[in-house]
């Protein structure tokens, strides 16, 4: 389906929501579709948070009533108009969302799950205690309806706002997730650590899909409030929040449609058949396990799947196979490459040492091998000069300046990009957004412009979509730029996390083991291209076992045993060393021919 098809079937779908009403014939209907609106709000925001930053919330409803009860107090105790205290709701939601969200940078997924449900009992308790400002379990009555240019919003009308609510919401929302924001999110859900190495701050990343989730329910709490013009602590239970999760998992997690799917079959389908209500629980709990049993991935995973088998009936080509956009072929720019200084490094493990005073230099724009037994300490090296590990002493230094103590996403804006032993893919998102997952700390647009689209985030991500395709077209793989990560073969995905890295446009590329597992073509080929990336001017420190490989394209090779510096130099040297030939090889023709 083409995008123009696509948006011309929302765009009716709009229609039609929007005339709706004039055929529901029923006030209490356009109450509960109003309500449904400002639910699928809060989903909406939850699947942020859930969907795609793999963030498990169960307090959602309590933000919800932070907003809700914000709007009411703003409204009748100190007689303020709805659109002020609807900004008020959600600058509300989003500074206890913002303090909610901190042990989650501490805490396990389920761990911090728990911590939110009692985030939600705690708010419960003070709507009832806090009587001076929340009048108790009485609630606050006769919330005002909002007023626009002398006009009190009728049902209709509110149905029209919290409708345009979540149309704004649904385009802001596939905009943040098409951006380096959205790619972020799914690297700290699916592989932290390659996100990381991407320039990636999980502690700022996760704060905004906090705060823009929070401020979605505090916008809900405020149509909440003035649809049902009460609001008492009995609407906001524990139960009320486990629902919005529920919606969202059994709707489609990390889908964009899937909230509303979700909020569509479990309350408005629901609220439409009461006249079952006595079956209503066992009909509802009969679909749920049946969902989770035939659908585990929801509503709207399914129906993805079923769209992919019946195209595949139909002999058409799968989606994900049509070819990418041609812009951004072409040759890739040269880098001027740093130089790295390792003086006195120690690692240690409890009582094991793991590096032992390691020194090693490497000139700006060469490329440079450790190499060594298993277990002497190369790849420890890497994660230290990369930030993954803290050093115990020495000193670390790229093009001069010391690295020493700076978060890894630090010490990756600084230009030091790497891969790593088993290929660090987002197998969910396809070949050419794990490509651009490299560009987030060139991209300096904001959330709120990618949302909206401005000409910024517009411009940028239209050159950094150009560079990711240059890239990939440089390791060979622009021709599976469409197709899922985890899809590809090992050999593939190894191509694939080195683009992601060039797209970082590092001074400093770190490679672990990019050979291992690779067939003799593709070493033939990964030596390739390894030598062409040295061409443009990249230092390139590799870690690696092929001997042949090491000798063919680095200029000089550092051999480790046991965290110690064994033997420095030109491979030609190196590999003629009577110590390392009986560590690393254990004959001199082993290592002479390895060498050659």
């Amino acid at each position: 389906m083409s995008s123009r098809t696509r948006s011309a079937l929302l765009l009716a779908l709009a229609a039609v929501l929007y005339l709706a009403p004039f055929a529901i014939g029923t006030e209490y209907r356009l109450f509960i579709a109003t309500q449904m609106a400002a639910y699928v709000l809060v989903a909406v925001g939850l699947n942020l948070l859930n969907g795609y930053g793999g963030q498990v919330s169960l307090g959602h409803g309590a933000l919800v009533a932070i907003g809700a009860y914000a709007v009411a107090i703003a409204m009748v105790d100190h007689h303020w108009s709805f659109w002020p205290a609807a900004l008020l709701a959600m600058l509300a939601a989003s500074a206890v969302g913002a303090v909610m969200a901190l042990p989650a940078f501490r805490l396990s997924t389920w761990y911090f799950a728990l911590i939110t449900l009692g985030f939600a009992e705690v708010v419960g308790g003070l709507l009832t205690e806090w009587r001076e400002l929340t009048h108790g379990f009485a609630g606050v009555v006769g919330v005002p309806k909002p007023v626009l240019l002398g006009h009190e919003l009728s049902s209709l009308d509110l149905y029209w706002l919290a409708l345009t609510l979540n149309i704004l919401a649904l385009w802001g929302m596939a905009n943040l997730l098409a951006s380096r924001f959205g790619r972020a999110l799914v690297g700290v859900r699916d592989n932290p650590v390659a996100a990381t190495a991407s320039g990636v701050s999980l502690v700022r990343i996760k704060m905004l899909a906090f705060v823009v989730s929070a401020a979605m329910a505090g916008v809900a709490g405020a149509l909440y409030a003035v649809q049902k013009t009460v609001v008492t602590p009995d609407d906001f239970t524990a139960d009320f929040s486990i629902f919005f999760l529920l919606v969202v998992v059994l709707g489609g997690a990390g889908r964009l449609w899937g909230p509303v799917v979700g909020a569509v079959v479990f309350f408005l389908v629901p609220e439409l058949l009461a006249a079952l209500q006595s079956w209503r629980m066992l009909i509802y709990g009969t679909a749920l396990l049946l969902l989770m049993l035939y659908a585990p991935h929801g509503l709207v995973g399914a129906m993805d799947v079923g769209w992919q088998h019946l195209r595949k009936r139909l002999g058409l080509p799968p989606v994900a196979s049509q070819p990418p956009l041609a812009a951004g072929r072409g040759a890739v720019e040269p880098v001027a490459g740093e130089a790295l200084t390792v003086q006195g490094v120690e690692k240690r493990f409890g009582g094991v040492t793991a590096l032992a005073g390691v020194s090693l230099e490497v000139a700006a724009g060469t490329t440079h091998a450790i190499v060594g037994p298993n277990g002497s300490g190369k790849t420890t090296l890497l994660n230290m000069i990369s930030g993954f590990y803290p050093i115990d002493a020495g000193s670390i230094l790229v093009d001069g300046r010391s690295v020493v103590g700076l978060a890894p996403h630090r010490i990756a804006r600084r230009g030091v990009g790497r891969t790593f032993q088993t290929p660090r893919m987002l197998p969910a998102l396809s070949v050419l957004d794990n490509a651009l997952l490299g560009a987030y700390p060139a991209e300096r647009q904001s959330a709120l412009s990618a949302a909206l689209r401005l000409p910024v985030a517009r411009r940028e991500q239209a050159a950094s979509l150009a560079d990711a395709l240059r890239y990939l077209d440089f390791v060979g793989l622009a021709d599976r730029a469409l197709e899922p990560a985890g899809e590809l073969p090992h050999g593939q995905q190894r191509l694939a996390e080195i683009a992601r890295a060039l797209v970082g446009r590092p001074r400093l590329l770190l490679l672990d083991e990019p050979a291992a597992g690779l067939s003799l073509d593709e070493l033939d080929r990964l030596g390739e291209l390894i030598a062409a990336i040295g061409r443009l001017g990249t230092t390139v420190v590799i870690v690696e076992h092929h001997l042949e490989l090491v000798a063919n394209i680095c200029s000089s090779v550092t051999v480790l045993e046991r965290g110690a510096v064994l033997a420095s130099g030109t491979p030609a040297e190196v590999f003629s060393h009577p110590e390392v030939i009986a560590a690393y090889m254990g004959t001199q023709a082993g290592v002479g021919q390895a060498a050659s």
